[in-house]
């Protein structure tokens, strides 16, 4: 029986394929690809424990490779906004819900986290900002969410990084 080099070169480079894609497909839904430096855990303060994230550590520097390609979490988070946010959001527009462009300059992260869990829980707790969003899109709640801290930190950072892009899309 002889060797097939050609063949087992075609088998290794399928398989190369198919690990890649995987992987690929695992990073956009944010399963992996995390560095430790990215995701710090410790107490956000609203609600028990869950993840931290510092406010300032969201901005799309610190999202964006060398080679200015979408980290992993940025990926994560459109792929996470496209699938609960993108019917009633957009970044620079209003569409059923307010722009979402800027949102960390409006909310810190420690008021957005329980907003997108519950936000009628939020504006049952008497919070002004909450109720005057509840009150200026007509008294339409928004709904609840069961997504992770963490997911939800990836949406604001997809949300972070998309703002330059579309206020170049604006200005040009």
């Amino acid at each position: 029986m002889r060797f097939n080099s050609v063949g087992f070169a075609l088998s290794v480079g399928m398989l190369l394929i198919v690990v890649l894609i995987g992987f690929t497909l695992l990073s956009a839904a944010g399963l992996v690809g995390f560095a430790a430096d990215e995701v710090k855990v410790a107490q956000c303060g609203v609600g028990g424990p869950s993840d931290d994230v510092n406010p300032r550590e969201l901005t799309a520097e610190k999202t964006m490779t060398s080679a200015g390609s979408e980290s992993a979490e940025v990926a994560a988070g459109h792929t996470l906004f496209n699938n609960n946010c993108a019917q009633c959001h957009a970044v620079g527009e209003q569409v059923v819900g307010p722009a979402l462009g800027g949102l960390t300059k409006r909310r810190p992260i420690s008021w957005i986290l329980p907003w997108v869990k519950n936000s009628s829980k939020v504006v049952a707790s008497g919070d002004e900002y909450a109720i005057t969003l509840f009150n200026k899109y007509n008294k339409q709640q928004m709904p609840s969410f069961a997504l992770s801290d963490k997911e939800i930190t990836s949406i604001v950072v997809y949300i972070t990084s998309t703002e330059g892009q579309y206020l170049q899309v604006v200005v040009n």
